[in-house]
């Protein structure tokens, strides 16, 4: 249903359910901020792309980046949230191997063959 009313922004404005819409206060909230800052059209597009990132990925992890921008009450952009919303990177540990002596598995395999019948 986001999908269509991304191609379609102006029906978020008169859609009938639109409180359906908004999962938490703060989504709401952000939708009331984005008015603020952007024209109609572009603040239903804003928040529609929200709403579609919440829906692609966690609503809880979109909720808490938007309380974070929200609380800060300075202009946000989409690009904001889903950089609160990539992971941090995990540090790849650096291994050190030495080096392999192959001598050792021949002489293995040399006692396994004169082992067997």
């Amino acid at each position: 249903m986001i999908d269509s009313l991304l191609r379609k922004p102006g029906g978020f404005r008169n859609y009938r359910f639109q409180e359906a819409l908004f999962p938490r206060l703060v989504f709401r909230k952000a939708w009331e901020q984005l008015q603020e800052w952007h024209s109609p059209r572009r603040a239903d597009i804003l928040y529609l792309q929200i709403l579609r990132l919440a829906a692609y990925t966690l609503e809880k992890n979109v909720a808490i980046a938007l309380e974070l921008l929200v609380q800060n009450g300075q202009a946000w952009s989409m690009q904001e949230v889903e950089h609160l919303l990539e992971p941090e990177p995990i540090a790849v540990p650096v291994i050190e191997t030495g080096a392999v002596e192959l001598d050792v598995y021949d002489q293995l395999l040399g006692d396994f063959a004169h082992a067997c019948p």
